[in-house]
């Protein structure tokens, strides 16, 4: 059965403002309700709560502000909503254009005491295409909120460990939570890696065994995801950097060490995806070599065809010549092929060219050439 050929995903859509418009306007609407997910903690307790819209999360958090809170917000809902956001939390208009341009690249910024990030989200669907989702976040001292467009995410082992009591994430400040999200993200990339290993291993066995068109299709499609993962980690690298370097002593004394080895695994993973892409352009090597090889060999079958039936087809040809063996009085020609007046001169010229196909396998033998 024919193998199909792995495709890339359609993008999304983006939903940017007309050109020329004003900066930080937008009118959407998804059809569909954001999700708002807030927990909230701190060393001796955990609550998890779903509200309806904005105003409401937003007065919970101001009345509890010896908890920390994560509010998690799944979709986007409509313009109706991101006003309201905007208003409850000091959003700036162009920081939420940014979120819903859904392409933006990774970024980290401080407005008025806020750290806005944008992460990029990756992962292969069944189908192994690579999935790239926008994931934002705002943090301040006390609370963080997060916006992601649908529901999958990385998080569940940092969810895992808010609800248990007495570690570090519950005792530690909001600002150790906006690290494990952070290196969930990236720690996440080393999955997608091992799946990238494991791909080009069985291409390389498939390859010495019968190369096709379909390992060439596959190759270059993960070479394009290596370059999407690489891109993503690398600015990913570059946040870690300036958050590192703008802590201050008390965090960077206190979470300074956890930082980075956040930014030793974008090393690592850096170093990963450039060792893989080398292995892909080996095999593509290979593949090149393979079909090379096969066309040398079916090159080498038809010449030494070419070979046998050249002096059969000398033989044939100078037999086929129809000259007449007798002159019109009757009289038979001295010189003409004597083999015409034999009885068995039909047969001799066929063992004659037989003797010849042997010796030519014979000698193509000797010189190695089949």
């Amino acid at each position: 059965m024919k193998k199909k050929t792995r495709r890339s995903p359609k993008k999304k859509s983006i939903r940017r403002s007309l050109p020329g418009s004003a900066p930080g306007q937008y009118v959407f609407d998804t059809g569909e309700q954001a999700l708002l997910n807030l927990f909230s903690y701190n060393e001796t307790s955990l609550k998890h709560q779903l509200f309806a819209n904005v105003a409401e999360a937003r007065g919970y958090m101001d009345s509890h502000p010896e908890e920390k809170h994560w509010l998690q917000i799944i979709g986007y809902g409509n313009t109706d909503f991101f006003n309201d956001l905007k208003d409850h939390f000091e959003i700036h208009p162009l920081e939420l254009e940014d979120i819903l341009s859904s392409n933006a690249r990774p970024k980290m910024e401080i407005h008025q005491g806020k750290v806005f990030d944008i992460s990029r989200m990756l992962h292969y669907n069944e189908e192994l295409h690579l999935m790239d989702e926008q994931f934002n976040l705002f943090y301040t001292d006390n609370w963080i909120i997060s916006l992601q467009e649908t529901s999958l995410d990385c998080f569940n082992p940092v969810k895992e460990r808010i609800k248990i009591e007495g570690t570090l994430i519950r005792k530690s400040p909001a600002f150790y939570l906006y690290y494990a999200i952070s290196d969930a993200i990236i720690d996440n990339y080393f999955p997608m890696m091992e799946s990238v290993e494991s791909r080009l291993e069985t291409i390389e066995e498939e390859l010495f065994d019968r190369p096709s068109r379909h390992h060439l299709n596959e190759i270059q499609l993960i070479r394009r995801d290596l370059l999407t993962m690489r891109k993503t980690i690398t600015a990913e690298k570059e946040n870690l950097a300036d958050l590192i370097r703008g802590m201050d002593a008390e965090r960077q004394e206190r979470f300074g060490l956890y930082m980075q080895d956040a930014y030793e695994h974008c090393v690592h993973i850096l170093e990963l995806i450039d060792s893989q892409k080398e292995i892909a352009f080996s095999l593509i090597d290979i593949y090149l070599s393979s079909q090379n090889n096969r066309m040398s060999e079916v090159m080498k079958v038809l010449t030494v065809i070419s070979s046998i039936f050249i002096p059969l087809s000398f033989v044939a040809g100078l037999y086929g010549m129809n000259f007449s063996s007798q002159s019109p009085d009757g009289e038979r020609f001295a010189h003409n092929m004597p083999e015409l007046y034999q009885p068995y001169g039909y047969f001799t010229v066929l063992g004659v060219m037989l003797l010849i196909v042997l010796g030519q396998l014979i000698f193509f033998r000797r010189k190695g050439w089949i």
